[in-house]
């Protein structure tokens, strides 16, 4: 596991149970929604190399006449070949990868760092000679990685491949952080026992009602407690949109509601 080690811990110690709740923030188009699937989501890591030399010099290498080695190779140009490439997969995916609980259009490819340079220096007196872009992928929870990975790989050699410098000078892919989906099916009791408590939880208040079943937009506990055994199910007080972000916040009646459902869900579920 590469990443919630309280969660690993408590699984390597061979602690178990019947069902989980992971309260992550579960709400958007209805506050405390029950989540039964998160995509799967890897982090990938690109880096392109270029040739530095005086900033001056773009135009001669702009205008370099035939095979001959260029006088300089802007890793910043050439990053941003694979950067378009990029986005034209992500295109394609918003059509071709889909799953019923998830919006449309949520399969993506996320860039989230791109970072670029010449011998670390922030001064336009280079022409860069590295440049690096990190993504965040998601895709659908049945997918396998590894195959989603080799789609990847595949379309940046085939762009690397069109381009002179590239080819000779092919990107670097990394994958330093990998989480596969989970899935909970939506007719499975731990989902409406909890959409059940929910329900119960929020009587007679503004957020009244039977939640949707629906998926998590992001990678959660739940992967790491269902690839163990023990089904799991997201529901929480929050909106994803709101973290991350400026003036990150959660209504405080979500966290009653919140609370009242995971103890109404336990009771019920444990029989008491």
């Amino acid at each position: 596991m590469e990443n919630h080690l309280g969660t690993s811990a408590v699984l390597d110690r061979g602690y178990t149970a019947d069902g989980a709740i992971v309260s992550e923030p579960t709400g958007g188009a209805w506050p405390l929604s029950v989540m039964a699937a998160t995509p799967g989501l890897m982090v990938m890591r690109i880096e392109v190399a270029g040739k530095s030399s005086h900033s001056s010099m773009r135009g001669r290498m702009l205008c370099r006449p035939g095979p001959a080695e260029p006088v300089a190779a802007s890793a910043i140009d050439r990053g941003f070949v694979i950067y378009q490439a990029l986005r034209r997969l992500e295109s394609d995916w918003a059509v071709t990868k889909f799953d019923p609980l998830f919006e449309p259009g949520h399969f993506t490819l996320a860039p989230g760092v791109v970072d670029g340079g010449a011998r670390h220096s922030r001064s336009g007196a280079f022409i860069p000679d590295s440049m690096s872009m990190v993504y965040a992928v998601f895709h659908p929870p049945g997918e396998d990685q590894a195959v989603v990975r080799k789609e990847i790989e595949g379309h940046i050699a085939h762009v690397a491949a069109t381009d002179p410098w590239l080819r000779a000078h092919p990107p670097v892919v990394e994958w330093p952080l990998r989480y596969p989906g989970s899935r909970v099916d939506a007719t499975h009791p731990l989902c409406a026992a909890v959409a059940d408590a929910r329900e119960l939880a929020a009587v007679d208040t503004p957020l009244a009602g039977r939640p949707p079943v629906a998926a998590f937009p992001s990678a959660a506990d739940s992967t790491w407690l269902c690839a163990a055994g023990v089904p799991a199910v997201g529901l929480g007080p929050g909106e994803l949109a709101m973290a991350h972000a400026y003036d990150e916040r959660c209504a405080v009646d979500e966290i009653v509601c919140a609370a009242r459902a995971y103890a109404l869900a336990a009771m019920d579920w444990c029989g008491s």
